[in-house]
């Protein structure tokens, strides 16, 4: 009998080393509507804008068609439209972590903003201090890199390390390896426009998370 996970009644698969708990951020559109305030791009001159909760979806829904067709494990951990708050997110999280008799990995997908339509690159989180956390952003970054030669990457090298260290909330109270990739800028016309609204550049970016996967799985 296959093993459901209690928490969202996922199936949870038996072929790889770890769980992947892949979170999109923030809500997604129902009727119309999109659910969280702000977390968006400008409208652009023509009549363009990304969601940011929309687009984080898509790219979670890649990699999660990726790991279905390759039986590596995963749970889609808001497989909903709806703004699921952070507690809830994290709550659910731990919750496959304690059910699971493998480690799990949380991956957080986001789209990045900034009140200055010049910020550009892409850039990966962890929790501050040296932890497990740190080997999978790099691995991730240096994906990212390889994918996209001719866009910034966004570092903070200081402590041995190429990934940038925040209090985030899913970061901080995970139980869990923890990562939140900011995957350029919706702010930026340029970034978004080329990569994050358009179906290639959106393949490329789920790309570059599923070479993450796949590394840490043969290691």
């Amino acid at each position: 009998m296959a093993k459901v996970c209690r928490c969202c009644g996922q199936e949870i698969k038996s072929d790889s080393k770890y769980i992947w708990i892949l979170d999109n951020g923030h809500g997604g559109i129902i009727d119309g509507v999109y659910q969280t305030a702000g977390k968006r791009s400008p409208i652009w001159a023509d009549g363009t804008q990304l969601f940011e909760g929309e687009f984080n979806r898509a790219i979670v829904k890649r990699i999660a068609k990726y790991c279905d067709e390759n039986n590596i494990e995963y749970i889609n951990l808001v497989d909903t439209n709806e703004d699921v708050s952070l507690s809830t997110r994290v709550k659910m999280a731990n919750e496959v972590y304690r059910e699971s008799d493998k480690p799990c990995i949380y991956v957080s997908v986001h789209a990045n903003g900034f009140t200055d339509e010049s910020a550009n690159g892409w850039e990966v989180f962890t929790s501050p201090g040296e932890t497990q956390s740190d080997h999978i952003a790099t691995v991730l970054y240096e994906e990212v890199e390889k994918e996209f030669p001719n866009y910034k990457m966004r570092k903070d090298t200081s402590d041995g390390d190429v990934d940038k260290e925040s209090n985030f909330y899913v970061l901080i109270h995970t139980a869990m390896p923890a990562i939140l990739s900011e995957n350029f800028f919706m702010t930026n016309e340029r970034e978004c426009k080329t990569l994050l609204l358009s179906e290639e550049g959106r393949d490329r970016i789920a790309k570059s998370h599923i070479e993450m996967i796949n590394k840490i799985e043969n290691e």
